[in-house]
């Protein structure tokens, strides 16, 4: 019994040992990162029956054991690579908020000086220093555009070798979780099956630290090892093997890095970037680029493209300082078409953009089965099918075509299964630049001029072909006798009679009836004849008919035909109707027939209902006629005759006027070339209301750029939230993981007092069965 109780100490002894050894390990690894607190788990070595009863043999360490809560772990793992993403995320667009919503380095400053200038030289056309304002605004709302578009280039390098960096590590981390696999595997056999804690423990923290850089999956194996896997399911180590990744160009942008994997035939195969979204500061860096740098350099490309091409087109519309029409005042680049590298053939695909106003921030793919031409719009994967007799096709302001002129056809032609990026804004910032260097090329007029007949006019004059040496002078217009749009012609001849007088005849065209023929001679004598009749001609004499009166002085010729004194009078407009200073469109760039001859419009009173008098007669093409309701009448081609109602708005060629007010009959308004360019400021006035049109997807420039601020904004406050949100989560977790699984000092401390007081204890009862056999052998003697 003595040795039995021997043992059953030695048993205790050694017992308190190990908890001794197991606390000692805790307490020097309190602050190792990853340690999971470890405790020895004893039980009883059972008894022997000596027929009164079992006697108990002492105590066993059957394990130590890990105190390692499974789900707290995987929750700490998936709130850390949520937060390591979120971190990565809010690193990158919080350097692109506070750049974009600067006050002074952003754009918004840059935009108002430039409209400022324009307003300026508006207000003074021919003032050199405003027009090299507009200039010097212009060349620096580009340089702002420019520098805003490096630092999104910036940022987009800085994403690569971001990606570069932590494939490099997390390629690390594979290696050494895979050796571990190895290591506990290796030792769990050699162990009798019992857990290699502090191997356990090391890998387990490859694997939180591997989370950080991308959420991975694991699953346990039977070996005691585990698989690690990420994405959406690709594998990283199985067992003792890793699948390294690699770092590639994007097959549509060499510029643009991506992740993929190294296959056993030593090619990469590329995996899509949202693979990795879920999590990670790699999934941050990806989540990043996609869903807010690629949208805000297309959204600035954007404006840039749509500014651009405004003032381009309205440049065109009118007249330089010189007279001659506009040129472009930026340079504005084309959408930007990619083939992938598994395309064969070649495209003749043609992409213009011809609505700025609607173009989006997204990228697009066009794919051909050999059938159908699918459009996919990248940001929101909607997709549009077309078939070849659709073509030209214009989808989010981008026309697509082969190019050829009409009648086409106009399907491009692309091999089947070709597949093709199309980058409509991409490009839009880095190609803006300024097309004008010299202030005088600035089109500040318009290439129209409107007026009304404002004063009398005679408009007299002789043929060439006269030979006498009469003069016209003392010219007048009566215009309450005149009848606007007629015109008479004076001619000299000899009279029959004996003796032959030189005599003159009047000739009235449009004039009903003919007016008579009122004249007043130097001597004194004068008379009274009906238009038509010949009367006596003295040099000197006055003469009146119909509202015209002259004086011929002089000698006229009576050789052949006889000379004549023609005069074409226009009367002063009776009536309160007057023509707005008119404008041009687009559609007056294309017209082979403008408004410029010049073209009149007369007012016939007498007609039912009133209406104008077209000359020339409405071009080929003819108008539109809007009306103060917003109704529309179309104008056909060679009509001479205009409805009116005040207030109409025409629009012949191109050529936009209004006439407002009430005319009288016979009032005449005019549409010729404007031929006093270098004071005109009605195209520069156009330039100026480009601030406020809606010219982006509705809204203006200043608008479309305050959308931009607003949304990297808001996005950068939701992940800032939601990081912060995230990170309270982790800590909460990691708190009660510690709780349960983290070393204590106290407790330790403790626990140390207890296995002193044991390993005291277990000496005491080696002991007493030592003095126990001590004394049987005593009696034995």
């Amino acid at each position: 019994m003595a040795t039995n109780i021997f043992s059953i100490g030695q048993s205790a002894l050694q017992a308190a040992m190990a908890a001794q050894a197991t606390t000692s390990h805790n307490i020097s690894n309190a602050t190792t990162p990853g340690y999971n607190r470890q405790e020895v788990v004893q039980s009883s070595a059972g008894g022997i029956n000596y027929g009164y009863g079992f006697v108990g043999q002492g105590t066993q360490v059957t394990e130590i054991k890990r105190v390692y809560n499974d789900f707290l772990t995987k929750q700490a793992l998936a709130s850390q690579t949520s937060a390591s993403s979120l971190d990565a995320y809010y690193s990158e667009i919080s350097q692109i908020n506070n750049m974009v919503a600067d006050t002074k380095a952003g754009l918004s400053p840059s935009l108002q000086d430039f409209f400022a200038a324009i307003q300026n030289l508006a207000s003074n056309p021919n003032t050199q220093a405003s027009r090299q304002s507009v200039l010097s605004q212009a060349s620096t709302l580009v340089a702002r555009v420019t520098s805003i578009n490096d630092q999104l280039s910036a940022s987009s390098a800085s994403v690569n070798s971001q990606i570069t960096s932590t494939v490099t590590t997390i390629n690390s981390y594979a290696q050494q979780i895979a050796q571990l696999n190895k290591a506990i595997v290796s030792a769990i056999g050699t162990g009798g099956g019992q857990q290699p804690n502090d191997l356990l423990d090391q890998r387990d923290q490859l694997v939180a630290e591997l989370n950080k850089y991308v959420k991975i999956t694991t699953v346990p194996q039977d070996t005691g090892a585990v698989s690690v896997f990420i994405g959406t399911g690709q594998s990283l180590v199985t067992g003792e093997n890793v699948t390294q990744l690699a770092v590639t160009n994007s097959p549509t942008d060499v510029s643009r890095l991506q992740i993929g994997q190294v296959t056993t035939a030593g090619t990469t195969a590329t995996i899509p970037d949202s693979f990795f979204y879920d999590g990670g500061s790699l999934g941050g860096l990806l989540k990043y680029r996609s869903e807010t740098l690629d949208p805000t350099q297309n959204a600035l490309g954007r404006i840039a493209i749509a500014l651009g091409t405004a003032f381009n087109q309205q440049q065109q519309l009118g007249l330089d300082q010189n007279g001659n029409p506009g040129t472009n005042m930026f340079n504005v680049s084309s959408p930007n078409l990619i083939g992938y590298p598994t395309n064969t053939g070649t495209t003749d695909l043609k992409a213009t953009i011809t609505d700025p106003s609607a173009l989006s921030t997204s990228d697009y793919t066009l794919t051909y089965d050999g059938t159908n031409y699918t459009f996919t719009r990248l940001s929101d994967n909607t997709k549009t099918v077309k078939a070849a007799g659709d073509f030209p096709v214009t989808l989010d302001g981008v026309t697509y075509s082969n190019g050829a002129a009409a009648p086409g056809p106009y399907a491009p032609a692309i091999p089947s299964g070709n597949i093709y990026k199309i980058q409509p804004t991409a490009n839009g910032a880095a190609g803006f630049s300024l097309a004008l260097n010299n202030t005088q090329l600035l089109a500040t007029a318009a290439p129209i001029s409107t007026s009304i007949n404002a004063t009398n006019n005679v408009n007299a004059s002789t043929p060439a072909t006269n030979a006498g040496n009469a003069l016209i002078s003392s010219t007048s217009l009566d215009g309450t006798k005149f009848q606007q749009g007629s015109s008479v012609s004076f001619t000299a001849s000899m009279s029959g009679g004996t003796p032959s007088v030189l005599q003159l005849t009047s000739a009235w065209s449009g004039a009903t009836p003919v007016p008579d023929v009122t004249y007043s001679n130097p001597d004194g004598t004068g008379g009274t004849v009906a238009g038509g009749a010949a009367f006596p001609y003295q040099s000197g004499m006055t003469i009146t008919s119909g509202g015209v009166s002259f004086t011929l002085t002089g000698t006229p010729s009576t050789a052949g035909t006889g000379d004549k004194f023609n005069f074409a009078p226009v009367a002063a407009n009776k009536g309160t109707a007057t023509i707005s200073s008119g404008s041009v469109t687009p559609a007056y760039l294309t017209t082979t027939t403008p408004l410029t001859k010049p073209t009149t419009l007369e007012y016939d009173g007498t007609a039912t209902p009133p209406n104008f008098t077209i000359s020339p007669a409405v071009p080929a093409g003819g108008g539109t006629i809007t009306h103060k309701d917003g109704t529309t009448t179309t104008i056909g081609a060679g009509v001479t005759v205009l409805p009116y109602t005040a207030g109409d708005t025409y629009e012949i060629s191109g050529v936009s006027f209004q006439i407002s007010g009430q005319p009288s009959d016979g009032d005449q308004f005019t549409i010729a070339a404007n031929t006093n360019a270098a004071s005109d400021n009605r195209n520069m006035l156009a330039m100026g209301n480009l601030q406020t049109s809606k010219t982006i997807n509705g809204t203006n420039f200043q608008g479309s750029y305050s959308q931009l601020v607003a949304t990297i904004g808001n996005k950068t406050n939701e992940i800032n939230v939601t990081n912060t949100a995230e990170k309270a989560r982790l800590t909460a977790i990691q708190t009660q993981q510690q709780s349960e699984s983290g070393v204590n000092q106290d407790e330790e401390l403790a626990q140390m007092i207890r296995n002193q007081q044991q390993y005291q204890a277990a000496a005491k009862i080696i002991q007493a069965a030592s003095d126990m056999i001590n004394v049987l052998l005593t009696l034995g003697g």
